[in-house]
């Protein structure tokens, strides 16, 4: 492993276990025992930290979300999108639990109006062309029953569970999608 990937391994551990304004640079550089002027070498600031790591994630999610239909047709299309999507997110798990949890990252110019755009397109997604109020409700429902389980349930095996995970949140897409 180089210097930069050591630096990126410690960044996430102390922005998943502080958060990201509670990690200071020389935190990072103590954890990695290399100089502030090191690592200035591999990155401007400690915000190119959070953008590179948080990056792939939203890279995965938006890739995701492009491959499919804006109103996927429920049930197939919508299944098979949102178990796309939950394997993204349990791909990049440690990120999804100190992302989910930071205000820092969800309020960060560039990381936060991609993840809220992200959101979004989930939610449409989700709740096809119902544009009610119940519709919009149940859908962010439905999106944060995908997200919430990998962030707080760290000890069950997602993995394993996914196909109840996945009945759960069609369960209540259906309902978005037929409220009135």
């Amino acid at each position: 492993m180089n210097r930069r990937d050591e630096l990126l391994d410690a960044a996430l551990r102390l922005f998943a276990e502080k958060g990201f304004d509670g990690a200071s640079v020389a935190d990072l550089v103590g954890e990695v025992g290399m100089s502030k002027a090191a690592f200035g070498y591999h990155l401007e600031s400690k915000d190119d930290l959070l953008v590179e790591l948080v990056s792939p994630l939203i890279d995965n999610l938006e890739r995701t979300v492009d491959a499919y239909p804006r109103h996927p047709r429920f049930p197939d299309e919508l299944a098979m999108m949102l178990s796309d999507y939950i394997d993204v997110l349990l791909g990049h798990r440690t990120v999804v639990i100190w992302v989910d949890g930071d205000k820092a990252v969800t309020s960060h110019a560039i990381i936060g109006k991609r993840l809220r755009a992200n959101n979004q397109a989930m939610r449409r997604a989700i709740r096809g062309d119902n544009r009610s109020s119940v519709s919009r409700l149940l859908a962010a429902s439905a999106l944060g029953m995908v997200w919430r389980p990998i962030r707080n349930l760290v000890e069950v095996d997602i993995e394993e569970q996914k196909a109840a995970l996945l009945n759960a949140v069609l369960v209540v897409a259906k309902q978005a999608r037929a409220a009135g």
